[in-house]
């Protein structure tokens, strides 16, 4: 396989536009959004191709997601640490 250029570009038309405005709300670069979109795909794809949903020339076509949000920020935690009395050894030789 020949190396791949260290950059690519792609024209923004209004689409690729109206989705990168949805996605702006994320905090992510352009530049991370296109990256997590080719990953997304690629992993569609190997997906269906390895299980046989998709020959290696087809572009599979979603029908369902299933989402997972990572964990939200626990608040911190106060009070007081009630720990259990264990009874101490004696010093006896």
């Amino acid at each position: 396989m020949s190396e791949l250029p260290r950059q690519l570009s792609a024209r923004v038309d209004d689409r690729l536009a109206a989705d990168l405005k949805a996605l702006a709300p994320t905090g992510l670069s352009y530049s991370e959004i296109v990256k997590r979109a080719v990953r997304n795909f690629a992993e569609l794809y190997q997906v269906a191709v390895q299980n046989g949903v998709a020959r290696p020339n087809e572009i599979p076509i979603p029908i369902a997601y299933k989402y997972a949000l990572p964990p939200l920020p626990q608040p911190p935690r106060t009070g007081v640490l009630n720990l259990p009395r264990l009874p101490l050894a004696s010093k006896e030789n």
